[in-house]
């Protein structure tokens, strides 16, 4: 796995990943991550106590929210979220599905992060599960060294509850 000295770094090298194997063109602007503790993640991206892990505003634009307790820069998994947020910045700047009602779009979007988040896992010997369009969360605690593990919003519904937003579901 390469070594980054910083944040900026890894969204370059995400950046270069994404424009390499997808259709998406850089983003016209740099893309900023911000760090915040869980209870203030939760209350940002639901309103209330949840496990979200990322989340992705429609506004403001190029603004990337991660659990503190992620460390993309040492830990694949933890980069595939941040790989998958990236998706959505992109996503929602070149307008990827808008032609479609805002729950299709929503739902082909997470779907095509989804895909895209298992490929680049895939090159370092992970994945994650998803189902329907969204992830899965183990009903184990058993350890298992192939699959990330992931925790998030409640429900797929949740996700229907916040259409400012586009968040990392995790089911």
């Amino acid at each position: 796995m390469e070594k980054f000295s910083n944040i900026n770094e890894l969204i370059v090298a995400l950046l270069i990943w994404i424009t390499s194997n997808s259709d998406y063109k850089n983003p016209q602007k740099d893309i900023n991550v911000e760090f915040l503790k869980q209870s203030q993640l939760s209350e940002l991206a639901c309103k209330r106590d949840c496990e979200i892990l990322a989340y992705t505003p429609i506004e403001p634009k190029y603004k990337i929210y991660l659990s503190d307790k992620l460390n993309p820069i040492d830990n694949i998994c933890d980069r595939g979220i941040l790989l998958h947020e990236i998706i959505h910045v992109l996503q929602e700047e070149q307008k990827k599905f808008a032609e479609n009602d805002e729950r299709t779009r929503k739902h082909l979007r997470e779907m095509e992060a989804l895909v895209n988040h298992n490929i680049y896992l895939s090159q370092f010997g992970k994945k994650i599960l998803y189902s329907n369009g969204f992830a899965a969360k183990f009903k184990t605690q058993t350890k298992n060294n192939l699959y990330c593990w992931l925790n998030s919003l409640d429900s797929i519904s949740d996700i229907l509850k916040y259409p400012k937003c586009i968040s990392l579901l995790i089911i």
